[in-house]
């Protein structure tokens, strides 16, 4: 098996444009969790997924492998899978739905149709799915309600609508598979999981007009950093982004993964420290968005974030953002594939 020249050349073949966690770390967490799928789970994950409504075109961008075996496009399909939720929000038709207009409601939080689970004919973005504000202050001040939805209501809601027992239609259970894929990943990165209320950004909102409700730092957007690199960027970016700037399935399956060819059957095994057992048994996704936020008030906004304007991150800084980074995406992958081999391996 030519790994490197697999990965170096079939990387080029199926890019797509880089957003939360960006689309490699999403795609790495997926692939972490494709291998530790039980037969069953892998299979029904497959049957449902080829539901998606861009499925096909998934599949039609797979190349053939360099070393004549056959296509593995169902491993593929779940990677990129991973990352259509963020996809979607480029697409005209959720965009149109999701704004309003004439008889219809902006979609927010705060909505009727804000935590439906109606399957792939739901056309709004949902965009409050992907996180959850748990928020702390540092002025004194009482902290805002959290939003009603957010990543761990709809988290809970797909996990139990997933199984066969649940009653739910095919369509339903893969679009909520789709999510899951996406969801898991987003509440593993701490800055998905917080929101920092201090007055410099209260301030900022009050004095708008019309006013603006609090909306805090927005887990790190309205703080920018300066890394290694030398280049601006906010927090929140910044750690979406950790795992490096390209994007492609290929690469999140090959250079994530130590590869090797068995009687034609390919193995991978995550090159990121495997978690401990402990910690992937916990099922709760409010109690995985607990540690993400612990992890980001004690890491993210660690010395020198809150210390001026545009602070230039320290070696310790990045070196231990890094390491949490891997930690929590190899956490994910584990605790994505026990959740989808509880829901789908019956």
């Amino acid at each position: 098996m030519r790994a490197p020249l697999l990965a170096a050349v079939l990387a080029l073949l199926w890019s797509t444009q880089a957003r939360a966690w960006w689309d490699e770390g999403h795609m790495r967490i997926a692939a972490i969790a494709y291998e530790q799928l039980t037969p069953a789970a892998r299979a029904e994950a497959n049957r449902l997924l080829r539901m998606n409504p861009d499925y096909r075109e998934w599949a039609a961008a797979v190349p053939e492998p360099p070393d004549h075996r056959p296509k593995d496009i169902d491993r593929y399909i779940f990677v990129r899978a991973a990352v259509w939720a963020d996809d979607i929000k480029t697409y005209a038709a959720y965009q149109q739905a999701s704004n309003g207009g004439k008889d219809r409601l902006k979609d927010e939080a705060t909505t009727s149709t804000a935590g439906r689970n109606i399957g792939y004919r739901d056309l709004l973005i949902h965009g409050y799915w992907h996180f959850t504000d748990i928020g702390f202050r540092l002025d004194g001040l009482q902290l805002p309600p959290q939003d009603p939805v957010d990543a761990v209501t709809q988290l809970k809601l797909f996990a139990a609508a997933l199984p066969r027992s649940a009653g739910q239609t095919d369509d339903v259970r893969s679009y909520d598979l789709t999510w899951t894929l996406h969801l898991v990943g987003d509440i593993h990165q701490p800055l998905h999981a917080v929101t920092l209320y201090d007055k410099r950004f209260t301030k900022k909102h009050a004095e708008a007009t019309p006013p603006e409700p609090d909306t805090g730092d927005r887990g790190g957007n309205e703080i920018i950093v300066v890394p290694a690199n030398g280049v601006p960027v906010n927090l929140h970016a910044y750690w979406d982004s950790i795992f490096g700037g390209y994007s492609t399935v290929f690469g999140a399956l090959f250079d994530g993964f130590n590869t090797k060819v068995v009687d034609g059957v390919l193995m991978s095994t995550s090159k990121l420290p495997a978690p401990l057992a402990d910690k992937v048994a916990i099922e709760d996704p409010a109690a995985w968005a607990t540690e993400s936020f612990d992890l980001a008030k004690q890491y993210a906004y660690a010395d020198p974030v809150l210390t001026g304007d545009k602070p230039q991150l320290t070696r310790e800084y990045e070196t231990a953002a890094r390491k949490i980074a891997e930690q929590q995406a190899a956490l994910a992958g584990a605790r994505l594939a026990n959740l989808l081999n509880r829901a789908l391996g019956q």
